[in-house]
């Protein structure tokens, strides 16, 4: 084996290594987190912790469920994570799919409106937000904070759609309208289609912001039964003990849909995120 072969070997060995050391550290706290999850009290405080539960036990998922409500928060939450994908998704394609191929006036207005949206925190916002839904009587309701996450996932959405849409090639299209189709047709047929990846990086991201959001749905909902996950989850630490086992329990339900989707789609995340932020 000559000396460049074998540093060349060398060098992978040492990224995988890393790369291997790397994801272990990142991944440890969801492997905590479940297998803490499936202990009993009496492992749980053990004086030498283990990685994997000696008895494995399904107590803390019982209590989860039935004790503090969870199946409602869990309802509540995807239904609000559902609807604001799904609105989200078609507000912002037919936005983009304006923006970017149709002129009119005041277009860039519209589009720097859009990024400017996206320039102001949420600890900035919440107040106006929060006077502005108890005037029109949206506090307390699931359209108000299905509505709010929609002005937070709609801008972006449609400023990564609009770049994906402007490196379409338009003679697609135009062969589409000889063909017969009309604009809608159009869009349906030939631009979401070629557009799948990106639309699904944009329905993931919609999905996660308002799967996790804590404090909207802090601020806008009083009433128990509409209360959401990472809400219902602060329920479960006290003022003088925190459950640890439920509350282990309730992350793990919270994070594992997240996951799953994120494996499922990586590929379509990673490329519709690449190409819309390289185009247009």
């Amino acid at each position: 084996m000559t000396a460049k072969r074998r540093k060349k070997l060398l060098g992978k060995a040492g990224l995988y290594t890393g790369l291997t050391a790397i994801t272990l550290l990142l991944i440890f706290p969801f492997i905590w987190m479940v297998s803490t999850s499936l202990k009993n009290k009496n492992e749980m405080f053990s004086a030498t912790p283990t990685l994997l539960p000696k008895h494995v036990t399904l107590e803390n998922y019982y209590s989860m469920w039935f004790d503090y409500n969870f199946g409602v928060y869990l309802k509540n939450s995807l239904i609000a994570a559902v609807s604001t994908t799904l609105i989200s998704l078609l507000v912002a394609t037919f936005l983009a799919y304006g923006i970017s191929r149709f002129r009119f006036r005041g277009k860039t207005v519209v589009f720097n409106l859009l990024i400017l949206t996206q320039m102001f925190p949420l600890p900035l916002l919440i107040i106006t937000i929060y006077v502005v839904f108890a005037r029109i009587g949206l506090i307390d309701s699931r359209a108000g904070l299905i509505i709010s996450y929609c002005t937070f996932a709609i801008p972006f959405a449609t400023m990564m759609l609009k770049s994906y849409f402007d490196g379409l090639p338009l003679e697609l299209e135009e062969a589409a309208a000889m063909d017969g189709c009309g604009p809608f047709a159009t869009i349906f047929r030939v631009v979401i289609p070629l557009s799948a990846p990106s639309v699904a990086a944009m329905g993931l991201f919609s999905f996660i912001l308002a799967w996790q959001e804590f404090m909207m749905s802090l601020t806008l909902i009083r009433s128990p039964q509409l209360r959401t996950l990472p809400v219902g989850i602060t329920l479960m630490v006290g003022f003088r003990d925190i459950m640890w086992g439920p509350l282990m329990a309730g992350t793990v339900v919270v994070t594992l849909p997240v996951v799953v989707l994120f494996i499922y789609f990586q590929k379509y995340l990673i490329t519709g995120m690449t190409m819309g932020a390289v185009k247009g």
